[in-house]
């Protein structure tokens, strides 16, 4: 297998040093430890030369004769590292979890290991087991990007959206602003604390970077509905528009045009909508309203129907209009 790690599983150049500072070193660098070390030290100079051209095969292969050997504490330490990561990318998530729990143990200075279990931790969906992980590692290397990052992954998922802020802020000055994901994970994480200027500023940091992303003038659409100012919003919206022309983007459009006291424009691009997909509820819930704002409750009503069978938020609202009870399931938090 070769090994691919996505860009997020990544460490940075300090974790990473303390793994890979001998796995270019030749085996006979090893002969010192003994004649009985020796073929451990062949076996491990193997595993870091195919960890190195990402051949994970052969890695997990030697391990079992290398482990067999009884190697010393200090080969042991560097083969954890490249089986876990080779576990990492095998997709064999609880056995490099065994590993790394193992390896903690063993090397508790060893940063390296608390940083690739936080990072399982963050995408397997457990924030709050990463955290105090992260914290370790950013406790010995302060300025490391990925712990920095991913401590404010977890925080986001959490709902300490001030304690993520903190964190995303120091990932972006130590990237010089140059990453722009990462800025805009930044962005719509203060646009859910309804941070705007610091939503705005990562925004405009991105925009430098990528200016063709529809995402920097959406942020600055929903900073500025936010405020209340639909007009502006308005003209945001467009900008994204037409970077991303999108089902949803043209939806959240109809919205902002609803709520800046432009009903019959809001119908008009809901009907767009529904021209499409006749029966998608959040064009017809904006439909709905916008009648209801109009004075025509009868027909607004037909709209409300078909917006009960749309996902529970948007059926709460068309229920609440029809003065009847909204379907109940699902997670009302989904984007």
């Amino acid at each position: 297998m070769t090994l691919s790690v996505p860009a997020s599983f990544k460490y940075s150049a300090a974790l990473a040093a303390a793994l890979l500072l001998a796995a270019a070193a030749p085996a006979r660098a090893f002969l010192f430890w003994g004649h009985g070390n020796a073929r451990a030290g062949a076996l491990l100079g193997e595993m870091g030369a195919a960890f190195g051209r990402g051949d994970c095969v052969t890695v997990l292969e030697r391990s079992g004769d290398f482990f067999g050997e009884k190697p010393p504490a200090e080969m042991r330490e560097e083969a954890y590292g490249y089986t876990g990561r080779c576990y990492e990318a095998s997709g064999s998530t609880d056995k490099a979890i065994g590993v790394y729990k193992l390896a903690i143990g063993l090397y508790p200075e060893n940063s390296l290991f608390a940083y690739r279990l936080a990072l399982i931790y963050n995408q397997s969906g457990f924030p709050e087991t990463a955290v105090p992980l992260f914290i370790k590692v950013l406790a010995v290397y302060p300025d490391d990007i990925g712990a920095n990052l991913g401590l404010a992954r977890a925080y986001a998922a959490l709902g300490f959206l001030a304690k993520a802020g903190d964190y995303y802020s120091r990932a972006v000055i130590l990237q010089d602003f140059k990453d722009g994901p990462v800025l805009k994970e930044y962005a719509f994480c203060m646009l859910r604390k309804r941070d705007w200027n610091e939503a705005l500023f990562a925004a405009g940091k991105g925009a430098q970077v990528s200016p063709a992303l529809a995402a920097w003038p959406l942020v600055e659409a929903r900073v500025r509905a936010g405020r209340g100012d639909y007009h502006t919003a308005l003209a945001s919206m467009e900008a994204a528009i037409r970077l991303e022309p999108s089902r949803h983007l043209r939806l959240e459009r109809a919205l902002y045009q609803l709520l800046g006291g432009l009903p019959r424009r809001a119908a008009e691009s809901a009907d767009a909508e529904l021209l499409l997909d006749k029966a998608d509820p959040l064009a017809s819930l904006v439909k709905g309203m916008a009648l209801y704002k109009l004075g025509d409750k009868a027909g607004a009503a037909e709209y409300f129907t078909l917006a009960k069978a749309g996902e529970p938020f948007t059926a709460g609202i068309a229920a609440a209009f029809l003065g009847a009870p909204a379907k109940s399931g699902g997670d009302s938090c989904k984007k």
